[in-house]
């Protein structure tokens, strides 16, 4: 053995039969802690850094890639149930091309590439239902693109065509929606895919496509001409839309408190379509003012002659006519006043389809307790959080005792419970995690290995060693001076005398020391002592 390896070897012993039962166990737990830390360390450095290929993948398109992957030997994990597939994280962007270039995804169900495989003698019965099944694929594929789609299926009615114009039955379509947990469709949006899919079909007007999700729940529905309850088409749509809007105002609010799809409201909305007209003229007689004042006064002076009698038949000539003068005075006064009141008019229009009374009803899930057995046990929100729920919801639509609003808030069970969808934030994080987390956990783990173990470690090799013998020692000089202070002036037979009590002192120093570094051989000697002392008796 080397010199080197052998004095290295020696130290090691020498290092480890110095130190005690306490000491020995603690060196070696520390050194088992080591060699653990860094294996793991190593392992997880080593470990494949696996990252998203492809997420919410539907189950054809997954079972596609999973065959390329298994093909080309890529190693890969399948986690969220089957919808999201992970490769090595230096191999993803290898992958995605190569899956682009064989046409593995083709989205949720079957679209035009139906016909990239066609077989000789398809009738035209064939061709016609395999068209319908692409066209219905493509548009279910266009609109579960959108943000707030989960999924779509869209179903055609698509007639044959007819010889004559008036006979020829237009084209219908019927949309299913599935939205992702808490989102909501825009009275933008829901135009948008019905505009899409009237576009796409030939012949297709809007008046024959019906938008409904997955919860039963009508998005858009044709219009009618036919009134409903007195309503025409358009103030029945006004209606429902400010139900509809309603109810989401309801159902927004309650979603960070319940949870999405543990909400249900209904409003029924009673609005007045009638159009009144309000005309009304106000005058204050208490403000009259004189505008304008005409007097007029006539005056008239003169006599009257008036012939008195009966005429006499013997009457012969004037000169014997006799006759009465009077006189007469007449005076008449006029005056016409002008008033000015104060007028006022007023011309009141009321508000078409203005609100006259609210009903709502909210349905809210509660809690689910889970069992012993496995099962579920249902408990009804408490009061308290009914009646804040019932205080939010009257808060949101604008509720008006005064009209005579009435609302209903009740928990009932929706059945078992769902767990609820990751929301786009968790989805991010998500991601972030994990890319970040592996970088970040190594340096945690180094920062707590040099913190906890490298540092005591190197503390107590680097610590200066005290010995007690050192101490001891220390005592013994300090000891020794004082003798030789008390000893100066002494006679011969004195200092031979503080000799012996000296060698004895040292004697009985270096019997300690012994004792305590050999515990075991002191022990023994002391029973022979004592044995031989009981012999000797």
């Amino acid at each position: 053995m080397p010199p080197f390896l052998q004095n290295t070897l020696a130290k090691a012993t020498d290092f480890w039969t110095d130190k005690s039962l306490a000491q020995r166990i603690l060196l070696g737990g520390l050194l088992v802690s080591l060699l653990i830390a860094f294996f793991v360390m190593i392992f997880w450095m080593n470990k494949v850094d696996y990252r998203v290929l492809y997420s919410q993948l539907y189950q054809d398109d997954a079972a596609s890639v999973v065959s390329y992957l298994q093909k080309e030997k890529i190693p890969y994990q399948i986690t969220d149930s089957g919808a999201t597939i992970m490769v090595p994280g230096d191999m993803v962007y290898e992958a995605r091309i190569k899956l682009a270039g064989e046409g593995s995804l083709h989205g949720q169900g079957i679209g035009f590439e139906l016909f990239d495989e066609n077989s000789i003698g398809q009738t035209n019965f064939v061709q016609g239902i395999n068209y319908q099944r692409a066209l219905q694929g493509e548009l279910s594929r266009t609109i579960s693109e959108l943000s707030e789609v989960e999924s779509a299926r869209v179903h055609l009615v698509l007639p044959n065509k007819s010889l004559f114009v008036e006979e020829q039955a237009p084209p219908s379509a019927a949309i299913m929606l599935k939205l992702k947990g808490g989102r909501s469709l825009g009275a933008q949006q829901v135009q948008a895919i019905v505009n899409l899919v009237s576009t796409s079909v030939e012949g297709m007007s809007a008046e024959h496509i019906t938008l409904a999700d997955s919860r039963g729940k009508i998005l858009y529905e044709p219009k009618t001409d036919t009134d409903i309850a007195g309503l025409s088409s358009t103030q029945l749509e006004y209606q429902t839309s400010m139900q509809r809007s309603l109810e989401q105002r309801i159902e927004q609010l309650l979603l960070p408190i319940v949870g999405p799809g543990r909400v249900i409201a209904r409003v029924n909305a009673d609005l007045d379509f009638d159009r009144t007209t309000i005309r009304k003229e106000i005058f204050d007689p208490k403000s009259a003012v004189v505008r304008s004042e005409v007097k007029n006064e006539e005056e008239s002076k003169g006599s009257a002659n008036v012939d008195g009698g009966t005429p006499d038949p013997n009457y012969q000539g004037e000169n014997d006519r006799t006759a009465s003068g009077t006189a007469q005075e007449s005076v008449r006064t006029s005056s016409t006043t002008n008033f000015d009141i104060n007028k006022e008019e007023q011309q009141i229009i009321a508000q078409v389809g203005s609100i006259k009374r609210l009903s709502v009803a909210v349905l809210v899930d509660g809690k689910y307790i889970q069992q012993q057995d496995g099962t579920y046990a249902f408990e009804p929100l408490n009061a308290e959080q009914m009646e804040q729920i019932r205080q939010l919801s009257q808060r949101a639509v604008g509720f008006d005792d005064a009209r005579g609003d009435a609302i209903e808030v009740s928990s009932i069970s929706f059945g078992e419970p769902v767990g609820a969808e990751q929301a786009p934030l968790l989805d991010v994080a998500s991601r972030y995690f994990q890319l970040l987390g592996k970088p970040l956990l190594n340096t945690l783990i180094i920062l707590l290995f040099l913190l906890f173990v490298a540092r005591p470690v190197v503390l107590a090799l680097i610590r200066p060693k005290v010995d007690k013998p050192t101490v001891q020692t220390a005592d013994q000089l300090g000891a020794a001076q004082e003798l030789m202070a008390l000893t100066e002036g002494l006679n011969e037979e004195d200092m031979a005398a503080v000799d012996a009590v000296k060698r004895i002192e040292n004697a009985k120093h270096l019997a300690q020391q012994l004792v305590e570094q050999n515990m075991d051989q002191a022990v023994m000697i002391m029973r022979q002592w004592m044995t031989q002392g009981q012999g000797e008796a």
